[in-house]
């Protein structure tokens, strides 16, 4: 009785899905940048950015493929930011000694201009949150970022032309309803 060959093929293992080496040569200048304006910070920013990569190494074989990898790269490298802004924030926090505040506080600052500033920012929220959620995407990582929209734009995937348009909108909206120059 003749029985079925067997076959003798070894499985290797899969490449990484993503290079993470190509990224290194082709981004690893414009991450530093678009960290920087977030930590603004240079050291911090190089510092997110080697951790950013490390990360990238770490993980480049569950890239999943959903985006294209310069902007999955960048999506580690600002969550990286964000927690490399609140441990520097609280190390702020944990180094003012008490009653620091009583030392500096405004003797001249006028109450009603400080209602009046809050009553401005509140309605500046208001008008915000009736955008749709893309559009004050948008807005949040252009202006409260402050990066270019170009940066916006391969960050969030879209044309830099629809950034310039979402960005025109709240800018408008802003002048329209408030008569300033947004």
């Amino acid at each position: 009785m003749m029985s079925a060959p067997v076959s003798s093929t070894v499985s290797l293992p899969a490449a990484p899905a993503v290079d993470v080496q190509r990224l290194f040569i082709e981004h690893r200048q414009h991450l530093v940048r678009f960290v920087q304006r977030y930590t603004r910070n240079l050291e911090d920013a190089e510092d997110v950015v080697q951790s950013t990569f490390i990360e990238a190494m770490r993980c480049a074989d569950r890239f999943a493929g959903m985006s294209k990898p310069s902007t999955w790269l960048f999506g580690i490298a600002l969550n990286l930011a964000r927690n490399q802004v609140r441990r520097n924030s609280a190390d702020l926090y944990e180094a003012v000694e008490e009653g620091y505040f009583e030392q500096i506080k405004d003797q001249g600052a006028n109450p009603a201009e400080l209602c009046e500033s809050r009553q401005i920012s509140s309605k500046v929220d208001a008008l915000l949150r009736s955008f749709p959620p893309k559009i004050r995407e948008t807005f949040d990582v252009v202006v409260s970022r402050d990066i270019t929209y170009e940066e916006a734009a391969e960050y969030l995937e879209v044309p830099v032309g629809t950034v310039r348009s979402r960005v025109s909108r709240v800018r408008a909206a802003v002048r329209e309803r408030f008569g300033t120059g947004a």
